[in-house]
């Protein structure tokens, strides 16, 4: 009977969500494209000097501060106004020196529009061309088209920085000292723009942790390369790539910190065909990204895209203001956001609140004090998973796991295939302990010598999803999609038997079928790292790059679950052993 409950609830939900979509604005193009003069052969030129005038220039290294100083010296002499921003961080667990070239070209608004791109490269390189030669020396040519142009409308700020392959550290850095972000309108950066195989242009609109590019500024981009004629047209990401970046907001490019600081921003990246992607996974992070893989006609195709958008933004006189999650659906020109879609969000909340409040029993004092009688359960394996959590910071703090600033090390770093052992072990050792202890201890503190049944359990687990269900749609909503599998959950029944029991077991395993697919995605897909995912898993913990509070729900969300498949230990048998 309580299935059928679940299962009405469930098609209610469902049908609240179809809901009405509204037409998106659509950019009025202003700029004329006569005007484009961006050259792929003289931005070759650039790029062939800069990464071999300065390999080895990732971030620390002599020749990362000698390159940095070069870009000052070159904008400088083309009329920009450049100053060297320069601090500390550490990382690697050692301290590491940045800097961020910042150069500005004063136009007639103090309204600004930001181009990016990042001076160091992979510790696994040693020209760095594409990553980020390619996007530097777009940079340097803009830089050289717009300085010969006066009286521009608006001020253009073109910034080269540092520490992007350690989480987007100098972006982050400039956006955090910025005396005024809100005058920055738009933002570009680019990353990855001149390999010879590479077919498109794509934009990354992926905040660091929170935010998402807002859809006039893509649309924008795109139009204003469609009227470039004979251009690569940016790629717009599909509806399912769109819930899965505002699900997991891990940028990879230095639009990040930007977006997450609510400033309009994407990241322009190559796109290449499937036959050509060995051949990048081989070019990327490594010694073989050079100028030999490098090609005018690809500078000239993302170099001139990038110009396009720029002189299209330099002639709007308006720039729309919008904020929050959305959905765009390009074949119908829709946009899903605003109250409809947080209406589905709450909705959605709503469906495990309700469970909650289904199960075990109507809402009375009885059912206070069964939700009392089951909480030392879950408080038993909850406290050991957040003490775990803390394990990790101690390992941090003693040297056996490495300090970083903001991501674990870099793609292809040895540092992600390598698990320090020592670490593992007495993290292992630290979980056992923690939950061994946390089981006694619950028998101990419980209220009643009776077990908890299986309703009260799974009322009081839902109830413990429900909330964290609150806390997603705080931080970031589109997050509750890790919860869609836990569904699952609403038919655990508490069943009996090898066979009942391998049900619920199963049931519970399903509900984590996004965090599974999500650690197939990177730890064997992107990274390539394979099972070295999970102690990259460990070390995003140990930095707090998941936070404190975020890895506080997390491990309530698993306890909940945990709870419906283990035995509550009980006073009585706790007084007797």
């Amino acid at each position: 009977m309580a299935h059928r409950r679940y299962t009405a609830l469930l098609g209610l939900l469902l049908s609240g969500l179809l809901v009405a979509c509204s037409p998106a604005s659509q950019p009025r193009l202003s700029y004329d494209p006569a005007t484009l003069r961006f050259s792929g052969e003289r931005a070759f030129a650039l790029q062939s000097d800069f990464v071999q005038r300065f390999p080895n220039r990732h971030s620390g290294r002599p020749n990362n501060r000698l390159a940095a100083e070069w870009l000052q010296v070159e904008l400088t002499r083309l009329g920009w106004a450049c100053r060297l921003d320069q601090w500390e961080i550490v990382n690697y667990s050692r301290p590491v020196p940045l800097r961020n070239v910042v150069c500005e070209l004063t136009g007639q608004a103090p309204r600004q529009i930001l181009v990016v791109a990042h001076h160091d490269q992979s510790p696994n390189t040693v020209e760095g061309a594409d990553n980020d030669g390619s996007g530097i020396a777009i940079l340097l040519h803009l830089a050289e088209i717009f300085a010969a142009e006066p009286n521009l409308p608006y001020t253009l700020v073109f910034v080269a920085t540092d520490a992007e392959e350690y989480g987007m550290i100098g972006t982050g850095r400039y956006v955090e000292t910025h005396p005024d972000p809100s005058q920055i309108v738009a933002a570009i950066s680019l990353d990855n723009l001149g390999k010879e195989f590479y077919n498109g242009i794509e934009m990354s609109p992926v905040g660091q942790f929170r935010g998402y590019g807002p859809i006039w500024l893509l649309l924008t981009a795109r139009e204003a390369a469609q009227a470039a004629g004979k251009l690569w047209v940016p790629d717009l990401r599909t509806v399912l790539d769109q819930i899965v970046d505002q699900a997991v907001p891990v940028s990879f490019m230095d639009q990040g910190p930007l977006v997450a600081a609510g400033v309009p921003a994407f990241g322009f990246t190559g796109t290449y065909p499937a036959e050509a992607a060995e051949l990048h996974w081989q070019t990327y992070h490594t010694p073989q990204d050079t100028m030999t893989f490098q090609s005018p006609a690809t500078l000239f195709q993302t170099g001139r895209v990038s110009e396009a958008v720029l002189r299209q933004l330099l002639a709007m006189t308006e720039f729309p203001d919008e904020s929050g999650p959305y959905l765009y659906f390009d074949g119908s020109r829709q946009i899903w956001r605003g109250l409809s879609l947080w209406v589905s969000f709450v909705a959605f909340v709503g469906l495990f609140l309700g469970g909650s409040y289904l199960s075990g029993g109507k809402l009375d004092g009885a059912k206070l004090r069964a939700w009392r009688n089951a909480l030392p359960h879950f408080l038993g394996l909850w406290l050991p998973l957040l003490a775990s959590v803390s394990l990790l910071y101690l390992l941090v703090a003693v040297g056996l796991m490495d300090t970083y600033h903001r991501y674990p090390a870099a793609a292809k770093d040895p540092a992600l295939y390598q698990p320090r052992w020592p670490a593992v072990f007495l993290y292992l050792a630290g979980l056992t302990l923690f939950l061994v202890v946390g089981h006694k201890s619950a028998g101990h503190f419980g209220n009643q010598p009776s077990v908890p049944a299986p309703g009260q359990l799974k009322s009081l687990a839902l109830l413990i999803v429900g909330l964290a269900g609150l806390y997603l749609l705080a931080i970031n909503p589109f997050s509750l999609l890790f919860l869609v599998p836990l569904v699952c959950w609403f038919f655990i029944g508490g069943r009996r038997g090898r066979a009942g029991r391998l049900v619920d077991i199963l049931l519970f395993v399903l509900g984590g079928l996004v965090v599974y697919v999500l650690f197939y995605f990177f730890g064997f897909v992107i990274l390539r790292i394979d099972w070295a995912i999970l102690w990259h898993l460990m070390m995003m913990f140990s930095i707090r790059m998941i936070g404190f509070p975020t890895a506080m729900v997390i491990t309530a969300i698993l306890a909940a679950g945990l709870m419906l498949i283990t035995t509550p230990p009980n006073r009585g048998i706790a007084e007797a052993s």
